[in-house]
Order: C-alpha cells, then structure tokens, then sequence
C-alpha cells in the first residue's frame, strides 16, 4: 500500500512539474493575444483586475511560488520515505495548494500552439467547445466593475476541465471567437 501511494505522489509530483515547464517555455515565446496594454484590459481572468502580461518577468512571484510548492512536496516526500514517524495520510493535504495552483497566476494568453489560462497551457487539441455567455443582472460576475457588467464570460471546455474568462469588449469578443472556430475547425 505504501509503494502504491509514493508511486501515485511521485506523477502527481511529475504531472505538475510538467505543466510548469511548459508554462515557463509557452511564456518565453511571443503571445498572438495579447498583443497590446487595450488587449490586456479587454480580457480579465478575474474579474476584479486586468491581465498581467504573459511574460516571466511580471509573473515572478506567481511562479515563484508555483516552483517552492513544487520543491515542499518534493522535500516531504523524501522526509517521509525516510522518515520513520512521518504518517501518509498526511500526504493528501499537500495537494491541496497544487489542485488550486491554476489560479496562481493572472495571465490569459493564446499561441499558434495552444493558450494560457492562469498557470497552465492548454494545447489546442484538448479544447473541446467554447461558448460566450452575456453578462446581465443575474450573472455571477455582475456588479464588479461597470466594464464587466458590459462584457461577457467566456467558457473554455477542454478535457479535462473548463476556464472562464471575462471579455469586456466586443471586438476582443469578435477576436477571439474567430481565433477559437478557426481552431476548433484545425482540430
């Protein structure tokens, strides 16, 4: 049972790392969206503020922390193996800051290769449907600020999971459907 449970800490461990590098290389390239500071304004990944710019260099703490989270479990993972008094079911809690490292980051931004949604990179291939929903009076969203009661959600399904954004301007709307079909047609 103990070699079962260190095998399946040791790909949760591998799976994230993973992600983060990817994420590292994706935000190294030259993103299509956004290509501007009116393109950073127009989507929101939180409602509340504007984008960052999907550059390393603005998102340091962010994955900074993202990478010492990394190393803490890597580094309790080794204490417990060696260490006789370390209990596993403990283990299970160290999941939860990774399960919730998406939102780490406030970055969206779309590549030829797939786009950026928090702290993870989504290939084009895994995006099943998208779908823009109108933010009216009894959206989750409304009330946060007046450009957000004008915008729209944008639901990201992929197979694994769904990103929601928040598009508070219709030509970035218009933009970014038209990127969207053109590669959900590719796929």
């Amino acid at each position: 049972m103990k070699l079962l449970i260190e095998v399946i800490f040791l790909l949760f461990v591998i799976y994230f790392s993973y992600h983060y590098i990817i994420l590292i290389t994706k935000m190294k390239k030259t993103a299509l969206i956004p290509s501007d500071k009116n393109d950073l304004s127009a989507v929101r990944k939180f409602p509340q503020k504007t984008l960052d710019s999907p550059v390393i260099s603005k998102n340091k703490l962010g994955l900074t922390m993202y990478a010492v989270m990394l190393a803490f479990l890597i580094a309790m993972f080794i204490i417990g193996k060696y260490t006789v008094n370390f209990s596993w079911t403990y283990l299970y809690l160290l999941f939860i800051p990774l399960i919730n490292a998406k939102d780490l980051l406030n970055v969206f931004a779309v590549y030829e290769t797939g786009f950026i949604c928090g702290s993870r990179f989504v290939p084009w291939e895994n995006l099943e449907s998208f779908r823009f929903k109108k933010i009216d009076l009894d959206h989750k969203y409304y009330g946060y600020s007046p450009e957000v009661n004008e915008g729209y959600e944008l639901i990201l399904r992929t197979k694994m999971s769904s990103h929601t954004l928040v598009v508070t301007e219709e030509e970035m709307k218009e933009k970014l459907a038209r990127i969207l079909k053109e590669q959900m047609k590719g796929a």
